[in-house]
């Protein structure tokens, strides 16, 4: 019987490592690379604006513009950076629309009730109390809810400014 407990606790612990070793490096890691600049609007520096990096794939990166009109983009939680690659580039005041996000991605971290209604933020008066209070959006659709802006994030560090035109 001793033996057959022995194969029994052998068996137990050679799955438990190989169930230990596959979920260890299960891809929640992402490479990111530095992204900062400066977002104008007709020349003059845009404080207060949210800036929103979405990528092809993964989750987006965002950052709030200071009195200066400078950014410097963050990925989930206290991570500075953003996914390598193409992204879609959205600018707005108020709360930021909501992005089109990969379905595989990591969403534990995303509070329902501040995403709710953010698809009204762009030129139109929002319904939604807690977006840019009532307030219309000087930034054209053009930069946020019907963005033309796009970036690509290289490796190292990146200086993305964006030269915004009101009309």
């Amino acid at each position: 019987m001793r033996c057959k407990d022995q194969i029994s606790l052998l068996s137990s612990l050679t799955l438990l490592t190989v169930f230990c070793f596959g979920c260890s490096g299960s891809g929640t890691e992402v490479q990111l690379e530095n992204v900062s600049g400066v977002v104008t609007m007709d020349g003059k520096p845009l404080a207060d604006a949210v800036v929103v990096f979405v990528p092809e794939k993964g989750n987006p990166s965002t950052a709030q513009t200071d009195a200066e009109g400078k950014y410097q983009l963050a990925h989930r939680g206290n991570a500075m950076g953003a996914i390598p690659g193409k992204h879609k580039v959205l600018i707005t005041q108020g709360q930021p629309p909501a992005p089109e996000i990969d379905p595989d991605a990591d969403m534990s971290e995303i509070d329902p009730e501040t995403e709710a209604g953010l698809e009204d933020v762009g030129n139109e008066e929002s319904s939604n109390p807690n977006a840019n209070s009532g307030k219309k959006n000087p930034i054209p659709a053009k930069y946020n809810s019907n963005t033309t802006l796009t970036a690509e994030v290289k490796a190292g560090e990146n200086t993305i400014d964006f030269k915004l035109e009101s009309k």
